[in-house]
């Protein structure tokens, strides 16, 4: 019933507004993005200030968007898409003088973890605009690992940070199968032995834990030295709280995780110190939304489903296949 709901929400917009041909390209997000006017909206801060702070926000499951399953009624928004048009904007306007992230996450892939670090990582170089994270409810595993591309982060008093490591999981039904009577026939060349790794039908060879588990330190390795990086700690002393373990605010200021712990008022006056600025306006980039993301929103606020149905669909996808997961 909410479905149909939504839909009938979002038919009656698109009569309403009495779309032209490219008017409908436009909702659906074609067109060319690169002529239109960077906009922004006033969230809080001094109204009056010429000078800007753009706020950024990542939450949920950090994960990579499949471009070849988008529709245009999809159920979340595109986290990367999303990060990109934000970073071009803090590009592009002159009046943004710093960035301030908002992150509540729990982790997610390596890959678009690493990802999201470079993309930020590369703007506050290349602008030399300052970037500082401030960590909501959870700032863990990959989230964590893209907050490091800021200069400063802090975090709230109740965040949870941490949980530094890479994790791989695989489900085994060897026995179950057997004593159901289900029994799974693989081929594959003699040249190729690991071709099956993790497969759920046999138990892991030696070699192939060796294997995989090279792959996951180096990994790990990866993340300690950008940790070692970003706070300034020496990356022995990294290895020793790089555990998997979470953290409260405070141990987490002890161990130099975090800068200091606050709220958005303290993210702010610390991004307009390292800006060189008295005070500045906080907005947000302000786009005319595609219908996917109209859609996308009507579901954030009417339902936690798209944060079920991105965790199902990372499980089906890939229940039966290795991923890294900063997580």
């Amino acid at each position: 019933m909410k479905q149909k709901l939504i839909l009938a929400l979002l038919i009656t917009l698109v009569m309403a507004t009495d779309l032209s041909a490219q008017g409908l390209l436009g909702l659906f997000g074609g067109g060319n993005d690169s002529k239109k006017p960077i906009r922004v909206q006033f969230i809080e801060g001094d109204e009056n200030a010429a000078e800007e702070i753009l706020l950024i926000r990542i939450k949920g499951v950090i994960q990579e968007s499949d471009d070849e399953e988008r529709m245009p009624f999809k159920m979340e928004k595109d986290q990367f898409e999303s990060l990109k048009k934000d970073l071009e904007a803090a590009r592009k306007r002159n009046a943004i003088k710093a960035i301030l992230i908002e992150i509540n996450s729990p982790g997610g892939e390596v890959t678009a973890s690493d990802v999201m670090y470079h993309l930020i990582k590369r703007t506050r170089e290349e602008t030399k605009k300052p970037v500082v994270a401030l960590i909501g409810t959870m700032g863990a595993s990959g989230a964590y690992y893209v907050a490091c591309a800021a200069e400063k982060i802090l975090a709230h008093p109740t965040s949870i940070i941490g949980s530094i490591g890479v994790l791989m999981q695989a489900m085994n039904v060897q026995q179950l199968a057997e004593k159901i009577g289900f029994k799974a026939i693989t081929l594959k060349s003699d040249k190729t032995p690991m071709k099956d790794v993790l497969s759920p039908f046999k138990e892991m060879s030696e070699q192939e834990k060796a294997m995989l588990l090279q792959i996951i330190n180096g990994i790990y390795d990866r993340f300690v030295e950008i940790v070692s990086a970003s706070r300034k700690i020496k990356k022995e002393d990294v290895i020793k709280i790089a555990d998997g373990g979470i953290y409260s605010a405070e141990k987490a200021k002890e161990l130099g995780l975090i800068d200091e712990i606050g709220y958005r008022e303290d993210a702010m006056d610390e991004a307009c110190t390292l800006a060189g600025i008295k005070s500045a306006a906080l907005v947000k980039r302000v786009t005319r939304k595609s219908f996917s993301e109209i859609f996308a929103e009507i579901n954030e606020v009417s339902s936690g489903i798209p944060a079920l149905t991105s965790e199902l669909r990372t499980l089906l996808q890939f229940g039966p296949t290795p991923v890294m997961m900063f997580k």
